[in-house]
């Protein structure tokens, strides 16, 4: 097997860094195996996994790219990579991939701790972890902001029923909510989500807010609440369809 070297990078980011290294690689003529790279408060980075030609020798093109990662105030490392382990990386793609979206107002490090540790207890592995929401202020003066982390994990065995459960809990203790997806080319193509809106994608439930525009929001706001704890409502108290018909209609709603 010609020689496999793990190229490692990190540094300030700014623009030209990845053009300028793979401009160094290219006068050698290497095959790019792998390649990932991240942006952490403007924090670089960089892995490639490059074969080299047959019969060419590592030396030149280390030393090239050691001037020019020290002309770019980058730190660089170089790992050769066995041929048993290159073998096992190949082989580890037929593994079962997924996708967790965590969404909530913050994102803390007791969520993490305890959502790493359940990834790992059911035998799955993190391969990569994206934050996908905006970046939040520190002086609050963002109104209603919220945090949404996206992790891609994999393994060799279908451990996903017992970690889907264990993850529900977690939206419970934290009061936050989880997506658990199959990583698959139809998750990309989806472009229609359906769900609930009173108490899930806002914080309120309708039939109280247009109650209270009517005047009675004390009274349904109580029907709502024994309903939500499985209570049965007293025959005699209008039901929660006959008030949203009488709201609906009444001249107050009409004027909004």
């Amino acid at each position: 097997m010609n020689k496999v070297i793990l190229i490692n990078v990190s540094g300030g980011d700014r623009p030209g860094l990845t053009s300028s290294l793979a401009d160094a690689l290219a006068a050698y003529q290497v095959r790019v195996l792998d390649i990932g790279q991240a942006v952490v408060h403007e924090t670089l980075a960089l892995a490639i996994l490059i074969e080299l030609t047959a019969g060419e020798e590592f030396t030149p093109l280390k030393k090239d790219l050691l001037v020019r990662a020290h002309d770019l105030e980058l730190k660089i490392q170089f790992t050769p990579v066995s041929q048993q382990a290159f073998e096992h990386w190949v082989r580890s793609q037929g593994k079962f991939r997924f996708i967790i979206s965590i969404l909530g107002r913050v994102i803390t490090a007791a969520q993490l701790a305890k959502i790493s540790a359940a990834i790992s207890t059911h035998g799955l592995n993190i391969d990569r972890i994206e934050r996908l929401s905006g970046r939040l202020s520190l002086t609050g003066s963002a109104s209603n902001p919220n945090a949404c982390i996206e992790f891609e994990i994999s393994g060799g065995t279908d451990t996903s029923p017992a970690l889907r459960t264990e993850l529900m809990t977690f939206t419970r203790e934290f009061e936050i909510d989880i997506a658990f997806q199959r990583e698959s080319i139809y998750r990309r193509n989806r472009r229609l989500v359906a769900f609930d809106m009173d108490s899930t994608l806002i914080q309120a439930e309708i039939i109280d807010e247009l109650a209270k525009l009517h005047g009675v929001g004390d009274q349904v706001s109580a029907i709502t609440a024994a309903a939500m704890r499985g209570e049965n409502v007293v025959a005699a108290r209008p039901s929660r369809a006959t008030l949203a018909g009488v709201i609906a209609f009444s001249p107050a709603c009409r004027r909004r």
